[in-house]
């Protein structure tokens, strides 16, 4: 189960500032943070802020917010959006 914490938070470290409250990293962490509650994720901040940093890595995240909320929680369709618009 650590595993799956620690590639779901590297699957959802791409995006862009979204410290604004919008924005693709805002979208992808209310789902990821607020929909589907993965513990890999303390809070929003640390969804955020590593969103940003993948971003700035080269992420797609707007192609990522559209496969994660596809996905529908479901874990390993999650990591799968991951291998498909991760940097």
């Amino acid at each position: 189960m650590k595993q799956l914490a620690i590639l779901v938070a590297v699957m959802a470290t791409g995006c862009s500032d979204g410290t604004d409250g919008g924005g693709p990293c805002a979208d992808l962490c209310r789902v990821l943070v607020g929909e589907c509650g993965y513990s890999a994720f303390p809070d929003m901040g640390s969804c955020l802020d590593g969103c940003a940093y993948e971003a700035s890595e080269g992420q797609d995240v707007l192609g990522q917010v559209a496969c994660v909320e596809e996905a529908s929680c479901d874990t390993f369709a999650i990591l799968e959006c991951e291998n498909e618009f991760g940097s």
